[in-house]
């Protein structure tokens, strides 16, 4: 190697080093560089609704119970793939449909939830989250901690309030 490109090769290395020790001395570029980075690097997921949250309330010694809630999400598709709560050892999505004058239940691995367009759980029929090994009785009035996880999206954390399946009637019929 000669000596020009000896020389040359320092230059250039001490030129990199002097712009990284730039970059970590100096504290009001870093938020700057962080915020635009994230904005042309990172796209956020926009954040999900999360409404008409309920369970109805179980009978005396009853292990399971149902929850229902709407999900929506402003922009962005979004899956919901799983749920938990200290009340229940597990949580399971499930289907319900009707074939054949048969009520069948399915449990689902996941559920998608598109753009502007409502996910919503309801009894009767349909999607609904099934609480498995209740540790607690769902009495009326009762507020259950629930996690709700997502793909590629962070956990959302609601309360869901145990409603009595007359007014959860009532209110489902308004809607």
């Amino acid at each position: 190697m000669t000596s020009k490109n000896k020389t040359s090769s320092v230059t250039s290395l001490l030129a990199r080093q002097v712009c990284c020790l730039l970059l970590a001395c100096t504290p009001p570029l870093t938020p700057w560089l962080a915020v635009h980075a994230s904005d042309t690097a990172i796209s956020t997921p926009a954040q999900l609704e999360v409404e008409h949250a309920f369970a109805l309330p179980t009978p005396p010694g009853a292990t399971t119970g149902a929850l229902y809630l709407t999900l929506t999400t402003p922009k962005g598709a979004a899956t919901l793939t799983g749920a938990s709560t200290p009340w229940a050892q597990v949580i399971e999505m499930h289907d319900m449909q009707f074939t054949n004058e048969r009520m069948k239940m399915q449990k689902l691995d996941s559920l998608p939830i598109q753009a502007g367009m409502p996910l919503k759980m309801m009894p009767g029929g349909g999607p609904h989250l099934m609480l498995i090994g209740l540790s607690h009785p769902l009495t009326t009035g009762s507020k259950i901690p629930l996690t709700l996880q997502f793909l590629a999206r962070p956990d959302s954390h609601v309360e869901v309030s145990v409603k009595d399946y007359d007014d959860v009637m009532t209110s489902t019929a308004a809607q």
